[in-house]
């Protein structure tokens, strides 16, 4: 399962945040077709209220009976993946407990993310702790699980910039929550390897999932 949140802020039309992952995922849906020869079903879910607590991936999750919550092998969480200043970020399996680094399992996904992110060109994608977003749910609920995102108000340091590209010193997004998050703000070559890493690591589940056991 692969999911993505619909809301913004107040203040912002969250084209990066989160409109980034949502087209993402659209892509992604449209080029696996209706029909596609995989072992596991491929979900896709469109969040809303994320900005206020992960209210609708909260819903959803409470939703499920516990056989439907069993049948959901991981969930992948995608949020802001086309940043100005974006660096390369996977989490999964970072952190002292299960809030932060997920439950087990969450650590094989980071892993096959970040080998897909490096398989598109990028240079040491940065492993993460989970900070709250929709992925928290499943978390809760025992689903091992992982996400993509390229930061927001924190500043890239020299040695990111240097393996990235991008500028030193500067917040990864500095239209993050406010007016300027347009369509000018998306970084396509940040969203081009977000997009085909994260196709990749769906069809390396997709195929089979024995690795998470």
């Amino acid at each position: 399962m692969i999911g993505a949140h619909l809301d913004s802020v107040e203040d912002g039309p969250g084209i990066v945040d989160n409109g980034s992952g949502v087209a993402s995922l659209l892509e992604i849906a449209t080029r696996l077709g209706a029909t596609p020869s995989v072992q596991s079903m491929v979900r896709f879910a469109f969040f809303g209220d994320e900005e206020s607590g992960a209210v609708g991936s909260t819903g959803y999750v409470e939703g499920l009976s516990a056989d439907d919550r069993k049948k959901i092998k991981l969930y992948l969480n995608v949020d802001m993946v086309a940043s100005p200043n974006g660096g390369y970020f996977v989490q999964g399996g970072k952190g002292n407990d299960p809030e932060e680094a997920g439950p087990p399992g969450s650590a094989t996904i980071a892993s096959v993310l970040a080998d897909q992110l490096a398989k598109t060109g990028v240079i040491s994608p940065e492993f993460i702790e989970f900070v709250g977003d929709d992925e928290s749910p499943f978390i809760e609920a025992g689903i091992p699980v992982g996400g993509a995102e390229n930061g927001d108000e924190e500043e890239k340091t020299a040695k990111q910039a240097e393996a990235w590209g991008g500028q030193a010193g500067q917040v990864y997004d500095r239209c993050y929550d406010v007016a300027c998050d347009t369509i000018d703000n998306v970084n396509r070559t940040v969203l081009n390897h977000y997009l085909r890493a994260l196709g990749g690591t769906l069809a390396h589940f997709a195929t089979s999932t024995d690795e998470l056991r």
